[in-house]
């Protein structure tokens, strides 16, 4: 039972990371690697308002709000410039990760912050030993999962968000303004970053390493599920996270290390297009 909360836990940290890479790939087809940043620069800004007495949860949204309009000036100003390049949206998402790993560094400096927990204290079920606060966590990220996947699948704008990712070229002539979707798209990509960084921080230390950590798990999970693909991200974030949970829990350490590119190879072999992932699919 403790394997299955710490996969549990894992998977809803790894979830939260991934789904916004999802819908900005799914959108702009570019793998913005600089989303690991925004998620760890969105923990720092908790702490920085936290440290000057502002509550938690007003810190947290303020950091989310601060994030969100980084992410939008970042898709008009950058990534709108090199949309459909993989090379040139690479080369732009590591200036990106190199600005802000330097602000980090010159702000914050090297050593580990950690940002208040959820609830202290932790509860016996089934001879296992949960903390609340993981327990919180895991709670908290399934409802905005639920909810961020219910709205890209059924809500009116979400639907608008899947027009544009089939083929931004016909849902332009049926008059969607394509342009602020996207920037949109990528808005609503880094506030969920935020709202991982804030919650990865509400359970460990972290430093300016940590968003390396988590796009690294963010990009196997979406190849894991199927690249563009949200229920794809979901699943593939659930096996992710069981899979290095119960690797810790039952093998060495060094080997428990390689589960995760183990499980992604496994699947690939039978499935190259991922779990829940088609041929053509993006979100």
């Amino acid at each position: 039972m403790q394997a299955v909360a710490s996969g549990l836990f894992l998977a809803a940290l790894y979830g939260l990371a991934a789904f916004g890479l999802t819908i900005v790939y799914g959108v702009l087809d570019i793998l913005n690697f600089a989303h690991g940043a925004l998620l760890v620069l969105a923990a720092y800004l908790t702490a920085e308002f936290v440290l000057h007495d502002v509550p938690f949860w007003v810190s947290a949204l303020l950091s989310i709000g601060l994030i969100a309009g980084v992410g939008a000036l970042l898709e008009l100003s950058v990534f709108r410039r090199v949309e459909r390049d993989h090379t040139a949206g690479l080369v732009a998402s590591i200036g990106v990760i190199a600005i802000v790993g330097s602000i980090i560094l010159q702000v914050w400096g090297p050593e580990p912050y950690s940002l208040p927990r959820l609830a202290t204290g932790s509860v016996e079920f089934f001879g296992a030993n949960l903390l609340i606060d993981r327990l919180l966590i895991i709670g908290i990220a399934a409802v905005a999962l639920t909810a961020a996947e219910l709205y890209i699948s059924r809500a009116g704008w979400g639907k608008v968000l899947r027009a544009v990712a089939a083929d931004p070229d016909s849902a332009y002539l049926n008059g969607i303004r394509v342009r602020r979707v996207k920037t949109a798209a990528f808005t609503i990509g880094a506030a969920l970053a935020a709202f991982a960084g804030i919650l990865i921080g509400t359970a460990s230390t972290f430093d300016a390493s940590l968003g390396e950590q988590f796009v690294l798990k963010a990009f196997i999970i979406i190849i894991l599920g199927g690249v563009g693909s949200t229920k794809g991200t979901i699943g593939g974030a659930i096996i992710l996270g069981m899979a290095e949970a119960f690797g810790v829990a039952y093998l060495d350490i060094a080997v428990a290390q390689l589960v995760p590119l183990a499980v992604l190879a496994m699947v690939l072999l039978v499935r190259p297009q991922g779990l829940f992932g088609k041929v053509s699919q993006r979100v």
